[in-house]
């Protein structure tokens, strides 16, 4: 099955269970191309792909799903990020003899530093430097128009096809994420009078470098050198999250191990209204990289990390998850390789934990006690299933917690104590525990194993991640003694059991998991694929209404689910895991 944005709902997402079949299995081709989809015919060639001489335009990354691209003028660079992104049509929507040659879907495989690097990547650079030198006339004039948008706004192109001339772009106002933001005034009233408030600085004083990610670019600062750089934090969508992180850095008393509190808070003027609000602030910046790329990058090399080093970062991960225990925040539920940090200090890397919005992680990370609900809750908030099945799982929560709703965007922020994750909040303290733990275990095996991913199920998450042909909860390198210890840490994951998603991806594509198995991938076809992933689903889910009834049920020993205590069996707390790790590396 070829990736396709369509294929997250239709087949990593618990949506799939509902989703009408994307694929069928259409005989091929005979005979000649017709002469209006034919490669050969003039009108369907693009004039070029290769990279325009003197730019004016550069793009630093995008979104998997291959619709938004971080593409920025050359006018805007050393300026205030304003987080204008270019959105382009979904590629299913590309024109067809057209799809091949750009590689349309091929964003979803690679990371935003190769993005550039694709023939759509390119495509999307020409139409933005034909429309910025001549349908605006100006690039003064377009350099005005651009900083005088509202943050977050966008350039929308209409179309992708061969003819350029054809394709229009549009720069449209956004102004939801500025009507989102609250005051520092008004932050300080609803959190405590005792925090320590870094400096307040306007986002003139901030200047774009790269944009790294959707929430995170990197930039310097008014005052200070200019080689000198930092990470500025913002968002586009769901403020919330992004005031939620502030509070709980600037909450949480300082540790070696956790990202220090932000330098600075960064506010800008409305451009309607006139509010002046808080748009993101900025941290010290890593440059060393996150685990994930430390471990990639080994592997990449033939070499292979030292003990002491993975003893030393398995210490300072758990270390630093006990101190955030201990801290206002009271737990972190987002344990994976890329939010763990590599600090180069002058005896080698050190592990910092970073991003604290505590709305969760990814299924492949997660206990499950933590995705059941979070299954539940993302069926009833889908556009892609059927109304009657939306209601059906929101009478289920609602019985559970009566005042749930369905997730959504745009809500403004209320100062929650422990984020906006009900799945984790949900949970009681030792349960919260118990479920990071499961996380650290399946940290502690990739950092053992030397491997950059759990490689265990395919989700949009981690379609980008580089492939291994070890999976959780497979051991070759790990010390015989901390296997024992993972095992325990991630009691309740259904990989132990032998349970694995219905499509198993290989290469750049994904196939039904036993069929492939048994006839290879000439023996798979895509419609195979995503029924398997139906059918996995739907017992998926059948699996997690059973555990919310066993919540909710005052009779819930009788029922086939398992409870919260059966899935936690066996896992220890936190300062036992230390111990754990700090007696095996003594032994060894």
């Amino acid at each position: 099955m070829e990736p396709t944005p369509d294929m997250f709902h239709a087949v990593m997402y618990p949506t799939a269970a509902f989703t009408p079949t994307l694929a069928s299995d259409p005989s091929p081709p005979t005979g000649p191309t017709p002469w209006e989809a034919s490669p050969h015919n003039p009108k369907n060639r693009i004039d070029s792909l290769t990279a325009v001489l003197t730019p004016t335009w550069r793009l630093d990354g995008g979104e998997m799903d291959g619709t938004r691209f971080f593409a920025t003028p050359s006018f805007a660079l050393n300026r205030s990020p304003l987080r204008i992104d270019v959105h382009i049509p979904s590629p299913a929507d590309h024109a067809p003899e057209v799809r091949g040659i750009l590689k349309s879907h091929a964003a979803m495989l690679v990371d935003g530093s190769q993005l550039a690097h694709l023939p759509i990547a390119q495509l999307v650079l020409r139409i933005l430097e034909r429309w910025s030198s001549s349908s605006r006339g100006t690039t003064a004039r377009l350099a005005e128009l651009y900083h005088g948008m509202p943050f977050g706004s966008r350039i929308v192109i209409d179309r992708i096809c061969a003819d350029i001339d054809a394709i229009a772009v549009h720069l449209i106002p956004n102004y939801d994420v500025e009507q989102q933001w609250l005051s520092p005034a008004a932050l300080q009233r609803m959190w405590s009078a005792d925090l320590p408030w870094p400096e307040v600085r306007d986002l003139s004083c901030v200047q774009l470098q790269r944009q790294l990610h959707d929430a995170i670019a990197l930039v310097t600062m008014e005052g200070h050198g200019d080689d000198e750089l930092f990470v500025f934090k913002s968002a586009t969508a769901d403020c919330k999250f992004l005031y939620h992180e502030l509070k709980l850095l600037l909450s949480m008393a300082p540790h070696a191990n956790v990202v220090a509190r932000p330098l600075y808070i960064v506010t800008k003027r409305c451009r309607f209204g006139g509010k002046v609000g808080v748009c993101g602030f900025v941290l010290r910046y890593y440059a060393a990289g996150t685990l994930q790329q430390t471990l990639v990058a080994r592997s990449r090399g033939g070499g292979s990390l030292a003990l002491e080093e993975k003893f030393r970062w398995a210490r300072e991960v758990t270390e630093a998850l006990l101190h955030i225990r201990e801290s206002p925040a009271g737990f972190y539920s987002d344990v994976k390789l890329n939010n763990i940090i590599m600090d180069e200090r002058a005896d080698g890397l050190h592990a910092i934990v970073l991003d604290f919005e505590q709305r969760g992680g990814w299924y492949s990370w997660s206990p499950p006690e933590v995705f059941y609900t979070e299954y539940l809750e993302h069926v009833a908030s889908s556009p892609h299933v059927p109304e009657k099945t939306k209601e059906k799982y929101t009478a289920m929560l609602k019985k559970w917690k009566p005042d749930w709703a369905p997730k959504s965007r745009s809500v403004r922020y209320w100062n929650p104590e422990f984020g906006f994750s009900i799945a984790w909040t949900s949970l009681a303290e030792p349960e919260r525990e118990r479920a990071q733990v499961f996380m650290l275990g399946k940290l502690l095996w990739c950092l053992f194993e030397g491997v950059g991913s759990v490689n265990a199920c395919v989700t949009p998450e981690t379609f980008r991640d580089e492939l291994s042909e070890l999976h959780f909860p497979e051991f070759r390198r790990t010390p015989e003694a901390m296997r024992s210890c993972i095992r325990r840490y991630t009691s309740g994951a259904p990989e132990w059991e032998g349970r694995y998603p219905a499509v198993v991806r290989r290469g750049n594509k994904l196939f039904p998991r036993e069929r492939y198995e048994k006839f290879g991938a000439a023996g798979c076809t895509a419609f195979e694929a995503q029924e398997a992933a139906r059918q996995w689903w739907k017992q998926e889910l059948a699996d997690a209404e059973r555990f919310l009834e066993n919540r909710t049920s005052k009779y819930a020993e009788g029922l086939r689910g398992r409870s919260i205590a059966a899935l936690q069996d066996g896992r220890p707390l936190l300062k036992d895991v230390l111990r754990d790790v700090q007696e095996v590396e003594q032994e060894m």
